[in-house]
């Protein structure tokens, strides 16, 4: 199920923001890796092999420049790294053999995915803003919430707004345990959780939706939130 595995890569995401920087890279990686897996095959377009390497390398890199920044500036290896990537993925498509069917499905699939696990390496520069190991744990859970929403029996549009009040409701529970601001927490539980449940809602409308993209997905595009608000409104 996949909320169950999104409850699994949220609690990693957590238990490294609070133990090790090694351990939370590991469980990044694990969200990225999982979404490359799985990313080619719920979209059912070609030129997966190609798209995965690239994908997964473009994921390495920026984890370990993000780990290895410069916290005057922590995003700013990542330009470097995504237009790289954007560039690979114009060479693959010229290199696909035996003929490049489907070039611009293939093409928008690939770098759709680079910039969605690049996305998800923000969970390692979110933890050096004040909210710290905290706003990374909270963002996780909210995600986790929004998960659990979606097996509400009720229409789409219930279940979104469902997830997004889940999400503020564990924003409002991590503001009171670990003194994150209680407007900064709600909003950044609410944030992620919508920002989850449009994840959802895009993977359920791929051609074959499978466990390690609807279960990944929804983490990687909620990264940003916790280096966003992190930085904004936590410090």
């Amino acid at each position: 199920m996949p909320a169950a595995l999104t409850l699994a890569l949220a609690g990693a995401l957590a238990l490294g923001a609070y133990t090790a920087d090694v351990l939370l890279l590991l469980a990044v990686l694990a969200v990225q890796w999982l979404l490359v897996l799985g990313w080619h095959r719920a979209l059912d377009v070609p030129g997966a092999l190609g798209g995965m390497v690239l994908s997964a390398t473009t994921a390495l890199v920026a984890d370990v420049a993000l780990l290895v920044r410069d916290d005057a500036r922590p995003l700013t290896p990542v330009t470097g790294v995504l237009g790289v990537a954007m560039l690979g993925a114009l060479v693959h498509q010229l290199a696909r053999r035996p003929e490049r069917a489907r070039l611009t499905a293939s093409l928008t699939a690939t770098t759709m995915l680079v910039v969605l696990v690049t996305l998800g390496a923000f969970y390692l520069p979110a933890e050096e803003t004040r909210g710290e190991a905290a706003l990374v744990a909270l963002v996780a859970a909210a995600t986790v919430a929004a998960a659990a929403a979606e097996l509400l029996p009720a229409t789409a549009a219930v279940r979104g707004a469902g997830a997004v009040v889940a999400g503020v409701v564990v924003g409002g529970a991590f503001g009171g345990v670990t003194g994150l601001a209680t407007g900064s927490a709600l909003l950044a539980g609410g944030a992620a959780a919508a920002v989850a449940a449009a994840a959802m809602a895009f993977v359920r409308r791929t051609e074959r939706p499978d466990l390690a993209t609807s279960a990944a997905l929804p983490l990687a595009v909620a990264g940003p939130v916790a280096y966003v608000l992190g930085r904004i409104l936590v410090g």
